[in-house]
């Protein structure tokens, strides 16, 4: 039996992407959008790197929050560590760990400092090589930065622009190049951005709503919502529609499959795409049975598309075991068995080179096996 990979990706995982904390809330009423002038600097000490305590006019800041008890903040770290490698002497990068003390077991107050210290020795904390500061337990950066947001949560980046304004947030790295991009030549559009953040919000709740809802009539109410505020931010957003493009993937397997090509088709074509979002959508997909070839054919194309990934981590897509596996699994079904049989051997030897386990190995071989042979199977 051929399977798809995505069983790793659990749709709590999915709903995860949102805001990766476990901690994370929703704020009814945010204060904190592009275009704001930008919370000032106030940490309890800086552990890494000379102390910033403001931001100067005519220079680009990011700021990452994270803390060391939130697994898609470490995940995050050789990204950002890579992005502000590309990016030195235009841009500074900070650092800034806050709330630790909710990975404490007993809830009391820590020293964040000295676990913020420790961590850092560490090999998963080796990998984070900005400026790091501690917020430490008056919570001020925390209060004026992320508690503003629509979803407060870790990891959360933002970019400071030359007038010292916010000029974008996210929970996910994929687009900040693209937008260090726009804000170093001054072509960033600030109203638009806060714009999107705003329908961005609305979509992500519409989604959290279906989730959540138990009838069946409600439930059905919601799909009809969600898919209709997607498409609307598609619409007025399509550099970013990707964002809401695997929430058209849900409605659509939920509702009518004949128009998932279509909606894979059009996160393939975003300009900006975010890795998580074609993962994510490819996966959905190679979960169902019974697709045409051509709905196969089409999270194919995401993959592809994932293999530009150049920080691929645990559970994202990139020139890793998985995607290959993915892929060859994706092509399989659509009934390029050339392809699939290729994808799978690139996943066979990655897995030799990285001396993952013996029944890894074992598995991928009797996969490739079976597409050679021309078996069929599903997820």
């Amino acid at each position: 039996m051929i399977r798809s990979t995505f069983d790793r990706i659990t749709l709590a995982l999915l709903l995860g992407g949102i805001a990766v904390s476990a901690s994370a809330q929703t704020n009814s009423s945010p204060t904190l959008y592009a275009g704001d002038p930008a919370p000032s600097i106030q940490v309890q000490t800086w552990v890494r790197g000379a102390p910033i305590t403001r931001f100067e006019p005519g220079k680009v800041y990011v700021l990452d929050f994270w803390a060391t008890w939130c697994g898609g903040c470490i995940i995050s770290f050789p990204h950002i560590s890579g992005i502000a490698a590309k990016y030195n002497g235009k841009v500074t990068f900070i650092s800034i760990d806050s709330n630790e003390e909710i990975g404490s077991s007993d809830k009391k107050e820590i020293d964040s400092v000295a676990a913020v210290k420790a961590f850092l020795q560490t090999p998963e904390g080796q990998a984070l090589k900005l400026n790091v500061a501690v917020d430490g337990p008056s919570h001020s950066m925390w209060n004026s930065w992320i508690s503003g947001l629509h979803r407060m949560g870790l990891p959360t980046t933002f970019v400071i622009d030359q007038e010292g304004k916010v000029a974008w947030e996210d929970v996910n790295l994929d687009h900040l190049e693209w937008v260090l991009d726009e804000v170093l030549a001054k072509k960033w559009d600030r109203t638009r951005a806060a714009a999107a953040q705003k329908e961005r919000d609305v979509a992500e709740d519409s989604m959290m709503k279906w989730a959540m809802a138990k009838s069946g009539a409600d439930k059905k109410s919601a799909l009809q919502n969600m898919l209709a505020v997607s498409n609307k931010f598609a619409k007025e957003f399509p550099e970013r529609k990707g964002a809401t493009g695997t929430y058209k993937v849900l409605a659509y397997i939920e509702s009518d499959k004949s128009k998932l090509m279509g909606a894979l088709e059009e996160i393939a074509l975003e300009a900006h795409p975010r890795y998580l979002d074609l993962n994510d959508a490819a996966g959905l997909t190679l979960r169902e049975k019974d697709l045409s070839k051509e709905t196969y054919a089409a999270a194919a194309n995401l993959l592809e598309r994932c293999l530009g990934n150049e920080y691929p981590a645990v559970n994202t897509c990139g020139k890793t075991i998985g995607t290959y596996s993915e892929l060859a699994d994706a092509y399989h079904r659509a009934g390029d068995q050339k392809r699939a049989i290729s994808s799978q051997e690139q996943a066979l030897a990655l897995a030799n080179e990285t001396k993952v386990s013996a029944e890894q190995v074992k598995k991928l071989q009797k996969d490739l096996e079976a597409y050679k042979s021309g078996e069929k199977g599903g997820s």
